[in-house]
């Protein structure tokens, strides 16, 4: 390995407009061909970094930001903006906002032919990524029928095509299923023999912590190194719900809905058949399945975004749902109108206003921030709030642990079971972590048909969520 820096980051500050200093001194150094992970509470500002890294922080974001940062040697500031983006390429959270084009063989052309000039050359770059990510099969597909690891995946083919020098992956699995989890690491052992530096901002560590060479920890303003004390408690750290649920079971009211004999498809392609559901008030329901199965196509169903081909659905209750690609869920400037915005669309009162505020404030989350420039958990977190106020039956979440620490993950279960009077369906490609809890319901999605689950996961929630405040309360104030 090349011991040079790649990335120098000397007594960085940086705050959103309107906000609080999110870094406040910090110091970093990252050396050419390293991988590094970087780990933090929801907020704690990875995406962040990405943004300062990558220069948008300044220019879209329009934030206050100091101190020294040099990439490969060289003043980030005396970089082109156009050079930078060769340099540094960012995979982000939201892999759809990446595409131009509609088909995604003409998207990887248009790309390759921006950089590369001639046709032959382009092609030639396209059949080499294809051929490097295992994206045959997605090639000839529109961008808007590919789920959210499958577009993942391609965007990561897509910024192979520039062969920069540094990646900065925010959140790379956040949509990947448990299949993605293993081709995500294969292609980190690519990254690792092209010598690329590589850095990886994720909740979701525990899959995929021991393949790094280092791991950082972003707290209260500061980043720290805790490479060793990380798997020194993963090693240590005893699961508590080795022969006890998690959670509490619940008990169950009237009926909101009901599906009979739905039916669904695109294309000619069978998506969903013969779903018979019934979802009553209490309900915690829980629907696993791989990227593509349909899990976001039956939620449309129920919540009456999409009509069945087949089949009926009978509603009984307000239903709402959260998509996975949570920015579509928010409309206002800043997260105080958000919560002005939804108790005056259902006629509530002004305490409506005053509880939404307070549930805001005590999650952390900024009330005159925009909420687009919240990370993706605080946004989760957000919607969940909201949905409440608007005084829903039901709330459908679409792979609502994206973007959440363990620790969050089992604070919103534990939210939802607060709510006694709701009923709750969560959509989810990946059940490592999610503990041992007592589902009223639990279905696999596979084939088009919904079949009883009943699984064991490796490591429960609660454990996933002491390794991560272990590893958190080892270093800092």
């Amino acid at each position: 390995m090349n011991r040079e820096p790649a990335i120098e980051v000397k007594n960085l500050f940086y705050k959103y407009p309107g906000g609080d200093y999110i870094f406040r001194g910090a110091y970093f150094e990252v050396l050419r061909g390293e991988h590094v992970l970087v780990i933090g509470d929801t907020g704690s500002g990875k995406s962040t970094l990405v943004r300062i890294l990558s220069r948008t922080a300044e220019f879209i974001y329009r934030g206050e930001l100091s101190g020294e940062i040099r990439i490969l040697g060289k003043n980030i500031g005396e970089i082109g903006f156009e050079e930078l983006q060769r340099l540094v390429h960012v995979i982000g959270q939201n892999p759809y906002l990446y595409f131009t084009e509609h088909v995604v063989r003409d998207e990887l052309y248009s790309y390759a032919l921006k950089i590369y000039k001639t046709s032959e050359k382009a092609e030639r770059a396209v059949r080499k990524v294809v051929e490097a990510t295992h994206i045959y099969n997605l090639v000839d597909k529109y961008f808007y029928e590919l789920s959210g690891g499958e577009a993942k995946r391609v965007i990561v083919a897509r910024a192979l095509i520039a062969e920069p020098e540094i990646l900065l992956f925010d959140e790379p699995l956040m949509w990947l299923d448990d299949r993605g989890v293993s081709d995500f690491l294969d292609l980190l052992k690519l990254l690792r023999y092209l010598g690329r530096t590589v850095l990886v901002f994720e909740h979701r560590f525990l899959p995929i912590i021991r393949e790094f060479d280092r791991v950082f920890l972003l707290k209260n303003g500061r980043i720290y190194d805790v490479s060793t004390h990380a798997l020194n408690v993963l090693k240590e750290t005893p699961d508590p719900d080795n022969s006890s649920s998690t959670l509490d079971s619940r008990t169950t009211g009237r009926e909101i809905v009901k599906t009979v004999n739905i039916e669904h498809g695109y294309n000619g392609r069978i998506v969903l058949k013969n779903i018979n559901l019934s979802i009553k008030q209490g309900d915690l329901v829980l629907i696993y399945g791989l990227n593509g199965t349909g899990k976001t196509t039956l939620l449309k169903i129920l919540a009456g975004y999409l009509k069945p081909k087949k089949g009926r659905v009978e509603r009984k209750g307000r239903i709402l749902y959260i998509p996975q690609n949570t920015l579509l869920f928010f409309t206002e400037e800043t997260v105080r109108k958000e919560i002005e915005m939804i108790c005056k669309t259902w006629k509530k009162n002004t305490n409506c206003i005053e509880k939404g505020l307070e549930l805001v404030s005590k999650q952390g989350i900024p009330l005159n921030r925009s909420p687009f420039t919240l990370s993706h958990g605080q946004m989760v977190k957000l919607a969940i709030i909201i949905s409440g106020l608007a005084g829903a039956d039901l709330v459908l979440l679409d792979e609502p642990f994206a973007g959440l620490t363990y620790s969050d993950r089992l604070s919103l279960l534990e939210y939802m079971l607060s709510m006694r009077d709701k009923a709750f369906i969560l959509a989810t490609s990946t059940i490592q972590g999610i503990g041992r809890v007592n589902w009223t319901q639990a279905y696999k999605l596979e084939d088009g048909a919904l079949y009883p689950f009943d699984f064991e996961s490796k490591t429960s929630l609660k454990w996933a969520s002491l390794v991560y405040e272990a590893i958190k309360n080892g270093v800092g104030d």
